[in-house]
């Protein structure tokens, strides 16, 4: 079993990070200039938490979160005017909350538990395979960023592992919240793999319907 850790928290509206991919952020207020500076310091960990708007404030007043988040780890750091900074994260493992701790620090800090992912099968039933499924998804990634005019788009870095290739197919796609939580907290990658599958289709089918009514030379993302 994985040990558990200390993070601060960095609680987020409409805002999640996946393992393998990164996140922009533009920090600027003070108790989060703080946490930036206490994790520079030292393991350079934040962990991105949804915030959970239909959850009651905890017994300090504090915003509900959902229990599940990423940590990400600050790859770059840019220092701005008065302690702002802009920094790029990287998701590094997904986790669970078992409790957050009271410190003296202005922002907040919680035990967590990092959560182990099920691989993708070798092979199985039906020739559904790790490679296989990989494929499709490649597949079906170009065809849509042709799609939508976003020739820049079609490839996936092949260097990543089966986890980061679906995150990062997953977080061009602009999922809003509630679908991104629920793609973060599956616990099976294959899973995983047949949600973005499906998300890409039905997405895929309505441009394919529209494509006849686009008028020529209008750029397909406004359609």
């Amino acid at each position: 079993m994985t040990p558990r850790r200390l993070i601060p928290l960095f609680p987020l509206p409409n805002v999640l990070l996946l393992p393998e991919t990164v996140l922009p952020l533009h920090i600027f207020e003070p108790r989060y200039q703080a946490m930036l500076s206490d994790a520079l310091a030292g393991e350079r960990l934040l962990g991105i938490q949804l915030l959970n708007p239909a959850g009651p404030p905890d017994d300090a007043g504090r915003p509900a979160v959902f229990e599940v988040g990423c940590a990400g780890w600050v790859v770059e750091h840019e220092p701005l005017e008065d302690g702002r900074s802009n920094i790029l994260l990287r998701g590094t493992f997904r986790y669970r909350i078992a409790g957050e701790r009271d410190t003296p620090t202005p922002y907040r800090v919680a035990e967590v538990a990092p959560l182990p992912m099920q691989p993708l099968p070798a092979a199985a039933a039906g020739g559904r395979s790790r490679r296989s499924l990989r494929h499709l998804l490649a597949k079906s990634v170009a065809r849509l960023a042709d799609s939508v005019g976003r020739a820049h788009s079609r490839s996936l870095p092949p260097e990543l592992s089966d986890e980061g290739f679906v995150n990062e197919a997953l977080t061009r796609l602009g999922l809003d919240a509630e679908e991104g939580y629920r793609v973060l907290v599956m616990d099976r990658l294959e899973e995983r793999y047949d949600w973005a599958l499906a998300y890409i289709a039905g997405v895929q089918k309505r441009l394919d319907f529209l494509a006849p009514f686009r008028r020529p030379g209008l750029d397909s993302r406004w359609n």
